[in-house]
């Protein structure tokens, strides 16, 4: 089976494309009303993430055949060994799309090696893309793109980005919080937040809470595109493969420290 990473350039439109269609499907839904489930964690679901799965997995199989496609809603592809592959988050923020709250978003990584080598994240309420690889990172919205990068340390103090549902950890974040010159905080739900941090919106990102490898993937490489860096904690590289798929606590910033 050829495992070539495909030209990103080209395949970025059509992936753009199709996060665009998953997005109207999920605002269909978002306007009516519709059903709660619970998964085996107790995390709830909603037929939008069920469904933008189906559209996104048979849409990327269909452009990459050789590429599979591990996603959040399908339990039996977290298993997937694979040089290349897909790894998705159909509806990341479910809490803020049952709560109507407008924060949540499809992620969308292509994974070489257990890194990842090209981004997307899509804000179907807005219409907005988020997406970039290697070191150019771009915004789509009605087909009109242009060229992000993260922003300049700001002299008047940080803008610092934390996750909407984090209560267990005030402490880690006081001390964190007194080794950076932080003037504002805001609570975001989803991977929303890396779009600011990549656009230039925010400086900082802290997410202390579990959460995995999907959540994060798409928002890893757009920041590293637009110009910022994603670590762990002690600085060290933010890796993925891992067991489970579960991330540990990590640290995004426009501008390395």
């Amino acid at each position: 089976m050829n495992k070539t990473l495909p030209n990103l350039d080209s395949l970025a439109p059509k992936v753009v494309a199709l996060a665009e269609e998953a997005g109207v499907l999920i605002c269909q839904i978002y306007k009516q009303e519709f059903e709660i489930f619970e998964k085996k964690d107790h995390s709830p679901v909603t037929k939008a993430d069920q469904q933008s799965h189906h559209l996104l997995k048979q849409g990327l199989e269909k452009l990459t055949p050789h590429i599979p496609v591990i996603s959040e809603e399908d339990e039996d592809s977290w298993i997937i060994k694979s040089p290349l592959y897909w790894l998705i988050d159909p509806l990341d923020g479910t809490k803020g799309f049952i709560h109507k709250t407008g924060e949540f978003c499809i992620n969308i990584a292509l994974m070489e090696e257990d890194r990842p080598v090209f981004g997307l994240i899509h804000i179907p309420l807005t219409q907005e893309s988020f997406y970039g690889h290697g070191k150019k990172a771009w915004r789509t919205l009605k087909g009109k793109t242009t060229p992000l990068h993260t922003r300049s340390r700001p002299t008047h103090g940080m803008t610092l980005l934390l996750g909407g549902y984090g209560k267990k950890f005030k402490e880690q974040e006081a001390f964190f919080l007194k080794s950076f010159p932080i003037t504002n905080i805001e609570r975001i739900r989803s991977a929303i937040k890396f779009c600011h941090i990549a656009s230039g919106r925010a400086d900082l990102y802290l997410r202390l809470e579990p959460c995995s490898e999907w959540d994060t993937a798409a928002g890893h490489i757009l920041v590293e595109a637009a110009g910022g860096i994603m670590t762990k904690l002690d600085g060290t590289s933010f890796v993925y493969g891992k067991p489970g798929l579960i991330n540990e606590a990590f640290v995004v910033f426009g501008i390395a420290p």
